[in-house]
C-alpha cells in the first residue's frame, strides 16, 4: 500500500476546503472546467447542507479527493441518497482512495440519519456507461445497474442502485 494512502483521513468538508474541492472538480469534470463557475457550483451545494453533504479525503493537509452526497425526496424515515459526485485528484487516482472515501463517508451519512431517527433505504448513482467507476460503485456500495438514460451528458448514463434495509 502506498504511503499516501496510509495517511488519508476522511472528514466532512469545511468552508475552507471549498476552493480545493472546486479545483479538483474543474480538473475532473468537463462541465466545471471554468474555475469561477466551479467554485460557485461547489459553494451553492455546500450551503445546501444537510441536503447536500461534502466529504474530503485528506493526505495530511492536501485534499486528495471529495464526494458529494445528496438527499432526495425530503427528510423521510427511509432516506434515499444520491452519490452526486466523486472526484480524486489525478496524482492520487488508482490507490483505492475513492473506495475509502465512499465507504467512510457513507458511514457518516448513516450516522447522521440515525441521529434524526431515519435509515438509509437506497443509494442512487448515475455514471457514464463507459466509466470505470462502475466497479467502484459495485464494490463500495453494492450498487447494480437499473437502467440506461440515452445521451444524457457526454453519452449514455447508467443509473445504479444500492438497496439497504428491508
Amino acid at each position: 500500500m502506498d504511503d499516501k494512502f496510509k495517511q488519508i483521513k476522511i472528514k466532512r468538508a469545511q468552508k475552507n476546503d471549498l476552493k480545493k474541492i472546486a479545483e479538483i472538480a474543474s480538473d475532473c469534470f468537463s462541465g466545471l472546467k471554468n474555475k469561477k463557475d466551479a467554485i460557485k457550483w461547489i459553494k451553492c451545494n455546500f450551503n445546501a447542507f444537510p441536503r447536500m453533504q461534502y466529504f474530503v479525503a485528506k493526505n495530511q493537509k492536501e485534499i486528495a479527493g471529495y464526494v458529494l452526497w445528496m438527499e432526495k425526496g425530503g427528510f423521510r424515515k427511509e432516506s434515499v441518497f444520491e452519490l452526486e459526485q466523486i472526484a480524486i485528484k489525478k496524482t492520487f487516482q488508482g490507490q483505492g482512495i475513492g473506495t475509502q472515501l465512499v465507504e467512510k463517508s457513507l458511514l457518516e451519512i448513516k450516522n447522521y440519519l440515525k441521529k434524526r431517527k431515519s435509515v438509509l433505504k437506497l443509494v442512487e448513482v448515475t455514471t457514464g456507461s463507459e466509466n470505470l467507476a462502475q466497479n467502484l460503485y459495485k464494490k463500495a456500495l453494492g450498487a447494480k445497474p437499473e437502467c440506461v438514460v440515452k445521451n444524457l451528458f457526454r453519452g449514455d448514463e447508467i443509473i445504479m442502485i444500492a438497496r439497504y434495509g428491508k
